[in-house]
């Protein structure tokens, strides 16, 4: 299951102009993997990563799981 990282605001003071172009993209694009934002905008997915938790650290972002399934998987048939 991977890890979707989301917007949530942008901190107080300075911040690195790579860390803002991340939380730019997430902020008009929605939630995505670290993955997804390293191939995107062009960052190594290491530098990516490292960044995405410092923001998270400062409040500026969220993550959480995608679950495999969607509830309508599981849904029987009526």
């Amino acid at each position: 299951m991977p890890y979707l990282w989301k917007f949530k605001k942008f901190p107080e003071g300075v911040v690195d102009p790579r860390q803002l172009r991340i939380l730019i993209f997430l902020r008009n694009n929605g939630p995505h993997a670290s993955s997804e934002i390293a191939r995107t905008l062009g960052y190594p997915v290491k530098f990516t990563r490292k960044t995405l938790q410092l923001l998270r650290r400062m409040g500026a972002v969220e993550v959480y799981l995608k679950p495999g399934k969607s509830l309508e998987d599981y849904g029987g048939r009526a």
